[in-house]
């Protein structure tokens, strides 16, 4: 089911003012800000710096969730604080008529993955999610979502075949990582996640764990492993030393304060990265 109501979604009339939008993460802001233009009031939920894996919603945030026309999610068990609650009684009064759209339906989910974004395929998804849910509580600017969203799209394409085309010549597409959040750049990009050091974010790795990802990177012969801005694991410098492995730093984009712009340019930036560290001249 691409959305839902806690309530029914009567569409707005222009007589009520903007749409109010809520989104819960950064990369959603971005799109649904293309989308809409200024025919809507958007807002992010997550304050910046804040990523959704350790947020909880505050009681100011629970308010600004009940005033939502439209709450958009990343789904995939991203937002497990918000699905609380939402089950809630009283947090969405059936009065406020709240449509909770699930940008993930259509998406092709692995293992329960919910870093979707990373993919600008998945982007593309999501993209089209949002602006048909707009359309259906706001149909008096369809035109505006489907003008704003075909636009936004084609820069989406024109970010897909720059990835798809610079990711064909390079000389290497394997690599290892601290967590394993591009699985899907890497499944629909043709990249090869070798090893993964740390599976879980709440669980250490252990001895024997640690044995197979130094065997991996030997065999493989691996000059790369990719950690996340601004943090440094004792693991990664260990193994980078003894290995003589370069690390690099790829953007999760579960962070930011995003303009218009933001997350075409914060991918290009982990383009960069990538190139830089798997196409080695020969």
């Amino acid at each position: 089911m691409l959305f839902s109501s806690y309530s029914c979604k009567k569409p707005v009339s222009q007589s009520e003012g903007s749409l109010k939008v809520l989104t819960t993460i950064s990369p959603l802001y971005c799109f649904t800000t293309n989308i809409t233009g200024d025919v809507a009031r958007v807002e992010n939920l997550l304050p910046s710096g804040v990523g959704p894996h350790e947020y909880s919603l505050s009681p100011g945030d629970a308010k600004r969730v009940a005033a939502a026309q439209v709450i958009i999610k990343n789904g995939v068990n991203l937002e497990t604080w918000l699905d609380r609650a939402l089950g809630v009684s009283g947090l969405n009064a059936s009065e406020t008529g709240t449509m909770v759209v699930d940008t993930s339906q259509g998406i092709n989910i692995i293992e329960n993955d919910p870093h979707i974004w990373l993919s600008p395929k998945n982007a593309m998804v999501q993209v089209q999610n949002i602006r048909d849910a707009l359309i259906e509580i706001d149909p008096d600017n369809r035109t505006t979502y489907e003008r704003n969203a075909a636009s936004y799209l084609k820069e989406l394409e024109g970010l897909d075949r720059k990835i798809r085309d610079e990711v064909q010549l390079w000389t290497s597409r394997e690599f290892v990582s601290f967590h394993s959040a591009f699985t899907y750049l890497v499944r629909d990009y043709g990249l090869v996640q070798a090893a993964v050091i740390q599976k879980s974010p709440e669980i250490e790795p252990s001895p024997i764990h640690i044995a197979e990802v130094i065997e991996t990177i030997k065999s493989k012969k691996i000059n790369a492993i990719f950690t996340e801005p601004l943090i440094s694991h004792k693991i990664v410098d260990s193994l980078a030393a003894d290995l003589n492995v370069q690390v690099y730093s790829l953007d999760t984009l579960e962070t930011g304060m995003p303009d218009r712009n933001w997350y075409i340019e914060k991918m290009r930036i982990n383009l960069k990265t990538l190139k830089k560290a798997l196409h080695r001249k020969t």
